[in-house]
């Protein structure tokens, strides 16, 4: 009996830990966040003819957003996903379009070691502003 007791608990402890979505729907855009080593990735799928996304913040900011670039680390030059510079661009999205827009720190750039714990997303559409939290 003991050993079933000690196998359940081991198998809710998994899996819980390895549940790193989350998602939010409404009548206007679905947004699923997904968590993994590199980032925060909010990908948003229009749910009406018409939406356009204003702005998505991560964390009220702390999380900045990503865009693929080259870093030199080390005298060698790496691609990969960088902050710096990166800015939002309004995106007008129809019926069944999907976006994924990627946030985080690397850690090759200041704060260095910094890792964004998801907590809130929020995506800023001309339809109002939706909020994603844990």
């Amino acid at each position: 009996m003991t050993k079933y007791y000690t196998a359940t608990a081991a198998m809710m402890l998994l899996a819980a830990l390895s549940s790193n979505a989350v998602a939010t729907e409404n009548d206007i855009i679905k947004v699923d966040i997904q968590k993994n080593i590199q980032g925060i990735n909010v990908t948003v799928t229009a749910k009406t003819d018409t939406v356009v996304i204003k702005n998505i913040d991560v964390n009220r900011g702390k999380c900045p957003l990503l865009t693929k670039g080259t870093v030199t680390y080390q005298g060698k030059r790496l691609e990969g996903w960088v902050a710096q510079g990166a800015t939002f661009t309004p995106t007008t999205m129809h019926f069944a379009d999907s976006l994924t827009w990627h946030f985080g720190h690397t850690y090759l750039q200041p704060p260095a070691g910094v890792v964004c714990s998801f907590l809130e997303a929020r995506v800023f559409t001309d339809h109002g502003t939706f909020t994603v939290t844990e």
